[in-house]
Parts: structure tokens; sequence; C-alpha cells
């Protein structure tokens, strides 16, 4: 007898067929989960209508980085988002053996749904809230301990936790103090429809032989450490003088950095553009304050990339040092530029590394790779939903 596969219903932020973002992070991970399981549809937890206004306007504040913070990460949005989920699944309950929420922006078992719920997150609010400086905890104390216990109910009532990285995985059992069983690390994975093959060829010796290239993504400066990139780059570029560093940022540049042998490009989801930094770069350079994963860097080491990240933080899980990369305290431009110089002067080494970093990426930062290890805890969490007569397939 064919084995009986659960239908999922997935759940997140962001309309995956409308909204370039949403389907840009994820898009690419619902096609993972629908080649492995039966996908009944993939459900918008946003707000919608006057709903979303009153909650824009309850929220607003002229510096619109911590606006949007505020609109999505606030109590009534979270019940609010919760109840217009629930009483979603609940007409479809029939249809649906569990529920995959992406992020703890609500909870799909709000009043203890009897669906089974298995929650994919990247971060949790402790974790942010040690960090506040750099914008992803907006609240006040009180706000902060009423977040927490919304956030901690939602993984109480999961059937189990998947998270991105060790770290999260860690807090969310001693911050949050759910049994270490119901919390499992399964990774992310690269958002391409297939995977680039690696720069060969002359375009591979233009690459590292000629003008060797840095290359920053970060949308938010300050907080993936533009600042830090360009002051390192600057001292590095004393000792490599025909390096080139591509800055892609949204944010202004603060004046009085360095900006000599920098290219600055406005960020975009386009993939194909994005495809076309990673072939002309030698190196990724991502030295984030606050980092819940870290997309780009599996998406570089898939382009044979060697990468330079900060050790404290999720990425020292993707990236490993001396193998596939270097890491370097937080804050530190000394150490920073000394990675860059290190690699950017090499090209021998930056080959060997982006061979090795191609093989860890493909082998654990593909989405496949995730929705494999995330099917045994579906499949646990379905475990008395399927009905005994239902079977799939022809």
């Amino acid at each position: 007898m064919m084995e009986r596969r659960p239908r999922i219903m997935g759940v997140l932020i962001g309309d995956i067929n409308q909204k370039t973002g949403a389907n840009t992070k994820y898009g690419c991970f619902f096609d993972a989960i629908s080649r492995c399981f039966p996908l009944v549809g993939i459900y918008d937890a946003s707000l919608q209508g006057l709903a979303r206004l009153v909650n824009a306007v309850r929220v607003i504040h002229p510096n619109q980085r911590l606006w949007r913070e505020r609109f999505y990460k606030n109590t009534a949005a979270f019940e609010l988002r919760s109840q217009r989920v629930a009483a979603y699944i609940e007409s479809i309950r029939e249809q649906v053996d569990v529920t995959l929420q992406v992020g703890v922006l609500f909870d799909a078992r709000w009043n203890s749904l009897a669906i089974p719920n298995v929650i994919y997150t990247d971060y949790t609010a402790h974790l942010a809230a040690q960090k506040p400086a750099f914008g992803r905890s907006p609240f006040n104390v009180r706000q902060l301990r009423r977040w927490l216990e919304l956030e901690r109910g939602s993984f109480e009532r999961a059937a189990h936790v998947c998270t991105r990285s060790r770290l999260v995985r860690e807090s969310i059992i001693h911050d949050y103090g759910i049994s270490p069983e119901r919390v499992t690390v399964v990774g992310g994975g690269v958002n391409f429809s297939s995977l680039p093959e690696p720069v060969v060829g002359d375009a591979a010796s233009a690459r590292d032989e000629n003008q060797p290239t840095a290359l920053f993504i970060g949308k938010d400066f300050f907080r993936k450490g533009g600042d830090l990139v360009l002051q390192a780059f600057a001292e590095s570029r004393r000792q490599v003088p025909d390096a080139r560093l591509i800055f892609l940022t949204k944010d202004p540049i603060p004046e009085g950095l360095p900006t000599e042998g920098v290219e600055f490009v406005a960020p975009t989801r386009n993939r194909d553009i994005i495809a076309r930094y990673y072939q002309r770069a030698s190196v990724l350079v991502l030295p984030s304050r606050l980092e819940t994963w870290g997309d780009v860097l599996p998406e570089a080491m898939i382009y044979g990339l060697p990468c330079i990240g900060v050790t404290g933080q999720a990425m020292q899980e993707i990236i490993i040092n001396e193998v596939t990369g270097l890491l370097v305290p937080p804050e530190d431009t000394t150490a920073l530029a000394a990675a860059l110089t290190r690699l950017l002067a090499n090209p021998a080494l930056r080959r060997e590394w982006g061979r090795q970093a191609r093989q860890r990426a493909k082998a654990e930062y593909t989405w496949e790779k995730v929705v494999d290890r995330l099917a045994e805890v579906i499949k646990v969490a379905a475990n008395g939903r399927l009905p005994a007569n239902r079977r799939d397939g022809p």
C-alpha cells in the first residue's frame, strides 16, 4: 500500500504568488514541499483592508524603518493575524492534516485548533531584544514582555518547532522553556529554482586574476555592517590596490566613509541581476551586527565564492573558518581588513575555499535537503490526524 502523505497547508506573511519578496524568499521552499507532500495551499496571514489600515495608523512613527517593524511586531496585530489564520484553517479542516507556519508573527494554532502545526523560524524576539539598537526589536519593556508571552504560547502549542540554526534552537529551548525534543534544526536553502553552474574557464580566470572583487549585499546599511566593510576595504586596498568592491544597499552612504574603488548599486530582487554580481565577485563579505541567518552566504557559496562573516551569529554555522571562508570578531575592522586582504591577494586560496564552499552549499543548503529534514517532523506531527481509509496518488 502506498504510504499516506500528510496534506500540508502553508501559512506565512506575504502573498507568495503576488509579492516578489515573499516569492523570492519562500517560493522555492514551498515548491520543494509540494514535491514531497500534497500542498493544499499557501495562506497569506497578512492583515487586509480596514484592519491593515488601522494597524498602520496605530503604530505610526516618523522613522519608516521603525514604523515597518512596529507594523508587523505589535501584539494587537499578532492576535488579529492569529484569529484570521485560525478561522481560515478551521473552515478547511477536513482538507488539511498539518499546517506549516513560517515565522512567529502569528499563531496558526490560536485557540488550540485540532490541526497540528509545525513552525519553521529563523529567529526569536528574545535574541533580537539583546541588540535593540539594530532595529529588529521595536518594543518597550511592557510590550516586549507581552510579545514574548505570545511567542512562547505559539511554541508551546506547536507540534514541533524547526529552526534554521542551532543558535535559534538554543534560544527557543533556554529562553522559552521548550523541550529540546520538540525543537529541530533543519537549516535553510538557496533561493534558486535550479542551482547555477560555477564560474569556469576564461570568466573564472578573469575573476581570480584581474581586479579581485569583494561583494557586499546588505539592504540595511548599518545593521548589515556596511560602514565596517567600507572602512576595512579601504585598509585592504592599500595592500591590494587593484581590488574592487561591489556594494549593494538601499540606504544613503554616510559622509566621511572611504569609497575609492567601490561600485555602489541599488538592491534588487531580480535574480538575474543578482546572479551577475555573484559571477563578477571573488569573495562575499557580510559583517552583520544582527543577522537572523544570511541568505546571501549559501547563495554566494553555490557560485563558488568563499565568504567572510562574523562570530557569535548563525553565519558561523554556515561558514567553516579556514575551509569555506573566514570568521572575524564583530565590529573589528582590522580583522575584517586582514581577512579581505588575505583572500583578495590569493587567487589560489579563493579557488580552493570557493570549491569547498560550493560543495558544502550543495550538500547542506538546498530546499530539497531542508525538506528532507522536515519530512519526518511533519509525518510525526500528522500522526493520528490521517484518516485510515485515505490514500494518495493515482
